[in-house]
């Protein structure tokens, strides 16, 4: 561009995923017997937050617990 010229930059607009959302049954309960806690539909597990069983992750081949 030469001096005092205007010039624009155009590019396409961050739209975000195109892809819905993984989703899963309506109307889950846990799995943790005594308990009713509806699972939310994005919740891939068969427990709710409170009775999910822990996991430790691996990091880069290190274990951290």
């Amino acid at each position: 561009m030469t001096e005092g010229s205007q010039g624009s930059v155009k590019g396409t607009p961050f739209a975000g995923n195109d892809r819905p959302s993984r989703s899963f049954g309506k109307g889950r309960v846990c799995k943790e017997t005594g308990c009713g806690t509806r699972l939310s539909i994005y919740n891939r597990g068969k427990y709710c937050y409170q009775h999910e069983p822990m996991a430790v992750p691996r990091t880069r081949g290190k274990k951290i617990a």
